[in-house]
């Protein structure tokens, strides 16, 4: 994966060995007090995340969610009403799509507040997220069984998705 820009053109499938990886916790794990005091751009990754941040008044730049939580049904009209820009996408579990990278660059890239609705699966969209982020965005997901992790997007966080993309299976 030499010329990073031109992967991100095809679908990403994630190796069994680098999913391994992704079990582990990247960044770190916040209470409910921490997050009401979250300051800056945004980016939820998740349903539970993100309803959680609308419940809690903030308002993520971005949410990015699948309507899904442990593989069961997940409605929330906060979730559900939130975004001046929606954009639905396709990305089947374990991949990252084309469709994926474009919609969090746009949307990264923009001011207006964005919902990306993934048909699939979302939870890979965290490499994305951080990816584009600019630095000190704040990505923020959920790790089920576990709690709700931030990342406030740094060169280093950087630096380990590109690894994590160069590993990926074209």
């Amino acid at each position: 994966m030499e010329n990073l820009l031109s992967e991100l053109d095809k679908p990403l499938i994630l190796r069994e060995s680098t999913r391994k990886k992704l079990q582990r916790v990247y960044g770190k794990l916040i209470s409910e007090k921490e997050i009401k005091e979250l300051e800056g751009k945004i980016i939820a990754v998740g349903d539970i995340v993100a309803a959680t941040l609308l419940k809690l008044g903030k308002k993520p730049q971005i949410v990015i969610v699948d309507y899904r939580t442990k593989r069961e049904r997940f409605e929330n009209n906060l979730v559900r009403n939130y975004g001046d820009c929606v954009v639905k996408v396709s990305n089947p579990p374990g991949r990252i799509t084309p469709e994926l990278w474009n919609a969090v660059r746009n949307a990264v890239q923009s001011e207006k507040s964005w919902r990306i609705e993934v048909e699939g699966e979302e939870d890979l969209a965290v490499i994305p997220a951080v990816h584009f982020a600019p630095l000190g965005a704040i990505v923020i997901y959920g790790m089920p069984n576990t709690g709700v992790i931030m990342i406030k997007v740094s060169e280093k966080d950087k630096e380990e998705v590109r690894k994590i993309i160069k590993e990926m299976e074209v």
